[in-house]
């Protein structure tokens, strides 16, 4: 037998951008703006539970600078939290799943079916308002999960639920 090491161009190799990205459930965008709602309206309760306590952040210059904050980042925030739906997305291949998120700091997470350990279906309160799930992905030397999937209708998370478990089964009989 001889031994062979050919090279393999990049310009070969499929490219991940190359994916046609399935959109999350359009809810997933009022989820996001309810949960960056709820955060800064605990931030705001903190402020003024503290402000009860102490006096004088009620005062003047610092309540000012507080509410001024305050908006601001809550503004920038949902702000955040309605544009970065746009760039969220996943996708199904023949032996792998794919999801990219991100606005400033883009990712994409490949998580091959072979690697896959099992599912999980998660909902939260705010998820279950809208009928929404996150689908979330474990492999092999993770104690949590390895690729979490938000925004997905319940349906449709248990579709790819079942899709990806059955693909795992297959690749485990070949």
């Amino acid at each position: 037998m001889n031994f062979q090491n050919n090279q393999i161009t990049t310009t070969d190799i499929p490219q991940a951008e190359d994916v046609i990205y399935e959109k999350l459930d359009p809810a997933y965008r009022k989820v996001s703006i309810w949960g960056t709602s709820i955060l800064f309206s605990i931030f705001f309760i903190i402020y003024f539970g503290i402000g009860w306590v102490k006096q004088e952040l009620f005062e003047f210059p610092y309540i000012m600078i507080a509410m001024i904050l305050w908006s601001v980042l809550t503004g920038l925030f949902i702000l955040l939290a309605i544009k970065g739906y746009d760039f969220e997305g996943f996708a199904l291949r023949e032996k792998d799943v794919l999801y990219k998120s991100g606005i400033f700091f883009r990712s994409t997470i490949i998580i091959p079916f072979s690697r896959v350990q099992h599912c999980e279906i998660e909902q939260g309160p705010i998820d279950r308002m809208f009928g929404l799930a996150e689908l979330s992905l474990y492999t092999a030397g993770g104690s949590s999960s390895d690729l979490s999937i938000p925004g997905l209708t319940l349906d449709k998370a248990n579709a790819l639920k079942i899709f990806i478990t059955n693909r795992v089964a297959a690749d485990e009989e070949e």
